[in-house]
């Protein structure tokens, strides 16, 4: 990916929130937007 392009990543229970904060570490020029919809949140 090129610097100030958009990573949208929809989920965060499973390996959404892990995958957000790695692409994050590894692309650090990029945005990472997460998209959750949970009426609850849960505790791993």
């Amino acid at each position: 990916m090129q610097k100030g392009e958009h990573l949208v990543i929809i989920g965060c229970g499973g390996v959404g929130g892990p995958a957000a904060m790695m692409s994050k570490k590894l692309m650090p020029d990029i945005n990472v937007t997460v998209i959750r919809d949970e009426d609850r949140f849960i505790v791993r």
